[in-house]
């Protein structure tokens, strides 16, 4: 066997080998979102002739083509004629939308507290709607339920599964 014939035999074998054993180099893309914004413990206020009417704290916020994302979130309303809080673990707002999720708390001023696990505020119509379990306290008085939908402008109540306590005066 002549060399050639030997060296040509290890270089078709090798280029085999490269051409079985080749290294693929994919493109790998996360399909994740990319926010447009991304802000850390913030407080934003939306300021009018009247004052401040709306105050957004949070530890994480994050900006989307689409939609609003934030984490530890508290909305305080000065508009309403009680002065008014909603706070949650996490929220999101899309379309006039706000989605709770995680220790949903509603607190005005005049002592009325409402807790779930999740709940939508829907900005333009004042309506708080939960599909889950809800309290609901004012001063000695308590209220349990399912589904609740308040109307926070005209300070109505509609209600499932309701059981509690109430003191008359």
């Amino acid at each position: 066997m002549s060399i050639n014939i030997f060296f040509t035999v290890i270089a078709l074998l090798l280029i085999g080998m490269y051409g079985y054993f080749k290294p693929s180099y994919l493109v790998h893309q996360d399909a994740r979102e990319v926010p447009k914004l991304e802000l850390e413990a913030f407080t934003l206020y939306e300021i009018s002739h009247k004052g401040v009417d709306h105050v957004l704290e949070a530890k994480n916020g994050k900006e989307f083509e689409d939609r609003y994302e934030v984490t530890s979130a508290k909305f305080s309303d000065n508009t309403k004629r009680l002065f008014q809080t909603v706070s949650a673990d996490q929220a999101k707002y899309k379309d006039d939308l706000i989605t709770l999720r995680g220790n949903v708390n509603f607190v005005r001023e005049d002592g009325l507290k409402f807790v779930s696990d999740e709940g939508k505020y829907n900005t333009k119509s004042s309506l708080i709607h939960t599909e889950g379990p809800f309290v609901i306290t004012q001063n000695h008085n308590r209220v349990e339920g399912t589904k609740l939908d308040y109307n926070t402008n005209q300070d109505t109540v509609n209600a499932y599964k309701v059981s509690g306590s109430y003191q008359l005066n």
